[in-house]
């Protein structure tokens, strides 16, 4: 051990007398923000010793995260994730456990409260002065057994003898099977979860969902095993880093946790085995991890049987319990689900397990509909994820909670929630549950199609090629369905490549028995397929789809589209028949009582549409003021949009310019490509030239515009402007009803 010791000239300095606070072994100077575990110094983030030095001087009070945020995070998107950020990283530094706690009580509902004692001492220091210069005379003396801390007697930050080195990154790479028996399994899902009980005190380990992402980054640290048969026995050979070592498993039984414990001592992980704490483990516990591996590579119905056999063994087992309910649900179930959900009991539960099963009903609640119940369970989850300190669970509770607010309108929190997923988990938080909002007046996003701050597809689209070749290598079914079918969504990922996407998504989600996946998938390939303008294809899909009522959103999705796939045939195509079918749908879902309130306002708007290729202006002129109403309570600005434009079309083919053009000079926001076609329209028709050279400078300045710019020449080229040449030149206000022709080209 190296000590420094500092000699000051007796001139120039000055004396000062500070406090230390003292607990337990730790001591922490507020004057330099510097932390020490007896006489180590613990490495701390300025934003965490600045939380410290908080609790420190609230001690025993009940801190709430809002007192928190606006001392310590005044500014900032990304507050509420960045408070659990730190509360997280403290709690480690301290080696505090949230379910336990020495330090910091998570108080449910209310925030935080310090309740260790704190003692302050105060010692002498010298500071220069400004006038004078300190001569230093340094020397290195090495001590052997010698416990000791000296600091540098100025303004500066404390030397730092012997820094604390921080817990290394881990991924449990899932066991390759080559056995050549795919039931086999579920012993390296048992054996990894093992694994994670009695490593996961002394390394980060990384969740599953990151593996992608971080599997060929060289600074993380990695545990790989493999099982093969060996004269009927089971050879694991594990690795790590450049360790290696084989052990013999003579048959695939609950011999895993003796077998992790093995794998550690080998590898010389640096766990004591002999005091770590013991999973209780039984032979029913095969059934529940066959469950898992089922669930993840099989299917639910398959699944569900393991669970429930486990269940059947450990009537008490919360884990297989919480499975079943969500499968119940998820295959069509929701009575028994509802039953299995309120029958659990949370008492003996860890803080883990209570934030799954919070996060589980929550999805139940958003899938039936009921988003405030779904916002509460939401939270629940939240504070549960953050006293079990996982990062996964914090981020999918934020998700949760954006997935409501989402629903309820709630843009700024709902960006907030987002942006505190993405701050926990990157991009990823965008790939999925994102994908599903990303189209347009089937489901319009909060900041409109042309600007979707959040909605990252350019980050989002190599994260998800890279997943969907690491799901495929190690045969995760359900995780490499949800791949592929978020990369079929990006509107980044061209159509050759999109629809193989979705369309293998399906297929094995129809194989593999996820019926709830097939519904979405089903759902979203409809759309798709209208965005193409193939209504027909898009029928096909839709109704292969065995909608539950009581299933409010999707249920409520599914009968919009097919509206809107038969309005696409009628557009296309002039077909009568489609064109009743399409008005037929819409008005059944105006006399519905079902319907959300952005639904409701988009049906207004695509009958009004509808009405304007059947002639019926009069129809349709009522029906866009309507939704336009709509728009604007829901602050849907973007879509808002759409309907400002349509009036503007039914102007026009009226022959009132005039009318048009007011429209467009009282709107703030002229960014819209059809709103500029119909106010230089508009504006040729009255030889209005400072408005026609206005409104063609701006949009001529917007990308993709080139198609429209052609379409204003042929107006030009015509010695008078009537309703047959608009209807025939220029692209009416339904031919953005999915994205737009001349962006999706």
């Amino acid at each position: 051990m190296v000590t420094v010791f500092t000699v000051l000239t007796s001139k120039g300095c000055i004396r000062e007398t500070n406090a230390v606070l003292h607990f337990l072994q730790y001591r922490f100077d507020p004057n330099v923000s510097c932390l020490y575990r007896d006489a180590e110094q613990v490495p701390l983030r300025p934003r965490v010793a600045q939380l410290l030095a908080y609790f420190l001087a609230h001690p025993n009070q009940i801190v709430t995260r809002e007192t928190l945020l606006s001392t310590l995070w005044q500014h900032g998107e990304f507050r509420e994730a960045a408070l659990t950020q730190s509360i997280t990283e403290l709690r480690q530094a301290l080696k505090d456990n949230a379910q336990q706690p020495t330090f910091i009580k998570t108080i449910p509902q209310q925030g935080y409260q310090w309740i260790c004692p704190v003692e302050s001492r105060t010692f002498s220091t010298f500071k220069l002065t400004t006038t004078m210069k300190a001569m230093f005379v340094v020397g290195a003396v090495a001590l052997s057994g010698v416990a000791a801390s000296v600091y540098l007697v100025s303004s500066s930050a404390p030397v730092v003898t012997r820094v604390k080195a921080e817990q290394d990154s881990l991924i449990i790479v899932p066991m390759v099977n080559e056995t050549g028996v795919q039931a086999n399994a579920w012993w390296g899902y048992a054996l990894e979860a093992a694994l994670r009980q009695h490593l996961q005190s002394h390394y980060q380990l990384v969740p599953r969902s990151q593996y992608p992402e971080l599997a060929e980054n060289s600074a993380i640290k990695q545990l790989t095993l493999s099982l093969k048969p060996i004269q009927q026995r089971f050879l694991l050979s594990v690795t790590y880093g450049d360790t290696q070592s084989e052990i013999i498993v003579e048959q695939l039984d609950e011999s895993f946790e003796a077998i992790a414990t093995e794998v550690i001592a080998q590898l010389a992980l640096g766990v004591d085995t002999k005091t770590a704490k013991k999973s209780s483990l039984n032979l029913a516990m095969n059934d529940y991890y066959r469950g898992v591996q089922a669930l993840n590579e099989q299917g639910p119905q398959l699944a569900k049987a393991y669970f429930e056999a486990a269940v059947a063994q450990m009537p008490e087992h919360l884990e297989s319990q919480l499975e079943l309910a969500q499968i119940c649900w998820q295959l069509g179930d929701i009575d028994s689900a509802t039953r299995r959900f309120e029958q659990i009991s949370l008492s003996s539960a860890s803080t883990a397990t209570r934030a799954r099963y919070h996060l589980y009903y929550g999805e139940f609640f958003k899938a039936r509909g009921l988003h405030q119940q779904a916002l509460q369970q939401a939270q629940l989850a939240l504070d549960a994820a953050e006293q079990s300190q996982q990062v996964e669970l914090i981020a999918m509770a934020y998700q949760l909670k954006a997935d409501a607010f989402w629903v309820l309108q709630r843009w700024d929190e709902y960006q907030q929630a987002m942006s505190s997923a993405h701050v926990l988990i990157g991009s990823r938080s965008f790939a999925y549950s994102e994908a599903q909002r990303s189209f347009y007046l089937a489901n319009p996003p909060a900041a409109g199609p042309a600007e979707k701050t959040l909605l990252n597809l350019e980050k989002s689209k190599p994260v998800l090629a890279q997943a969907i070749a690491y799901y495929e290598q190690t045969e995760q079914t359900m995780n490499l369905i949800k791949a592929l079918f978020a990369y079929g969504q990006n509107y980044l990922v061209p159509v050759v490549e999109s629809e193989p996407s979705l369309l293998k998504a399906l297929a094995l989600a129809q194989k593999n028995g996820y019926h709830y996946l097939e519904k979405q998938i089903l759902t979203y390939l409809g759309f798709y397929y209208i965005q193409l303008h193939q209504g027909e294809k898009a029928l096909r899909y839709l109704n292969e789809i065995n909608g539950e009522p009581r299933f409010i959103p999707s249920y409520e999705q599914q009968q919009l589209l097919i509206g809107m796939a038969h309005m696409d045939i009628a557009l296309q195509t002039g077909d009568t028949d489609a064109m009743q079918s399409a008005i037929t749908q819409y008005r059944m879902l105006l006399e519905s009582d079902y319907i959300s309130s952005v639904t409701r306002a988009n049906v207004k708007l695509l009958l009004g549409w509808t009405w304007i290729k059947a002639g019926k202006l009069e129809f349709a002129e009522q029906l866009t003021i309507d939704a336009m109403h709509d728009y604007q309570m829901l602050q849907l600005q973007e879509v808002e949009t759409y309907a400002l434009y349509t009036q503007m079309y039914i102007h026009l083919l009226r022959n009132e310019p005039q009318q048009a053009l007011e429209i467009i000079t009282a709107h703030q926001h002229t960014n819209s490509h059809l709103l500029l076609l119909y106010g230089v329209v508009a504006a040729e028709m009255l030889n209005e030239e400072a408005l026609q050279k206005r409104f063609s400078d701006q949009l001529a300045g917007l990308e993709n515009s080139q198609l429209l710019q052609q379409q204003l020449l042929q107006i030009r080229q015509q010695s008078s402007i009537d309703k047959h040449f608009i209807a025939e030149l220029i692209d009416a206000p339904y031919s953005v009803y999915c994205q737009s022709k001349w962006t999706i080209n």
